[in-house]
């Protein structure tokens, strides 16, 4: 299920969305882990295809960073 949460950056909204069920969220075609707009954007997205493990463990060690 598509999940979002709101939050503020310098008193920007934004809002986080994401695939609770470990899935790409997708919009335009193009696949994202997570997405992160400015909520005055008003983009919706879709699930996709089954994040690997693999890119997970890629995504992870990048952040770490």
């Amino acid at each position: 299920m598509i999940r979002t949460e709101q939050y503020e950056i310098n008193g920007v909204p934004f809002t986080r969305t994401w695939s609770d069920a470990n899935r790409y969220v997708v919009r335009e075609g193009i696949s994202y882990t997570e997405a992160c707009d400015p909520s005055s954007f008003g983009r919706t997205y879709t699930e996709g295809d089954t994040i690997k493990e693999e890119e997970e463990e890629i995504i992870e060690t990048t952040l770490e960073d």
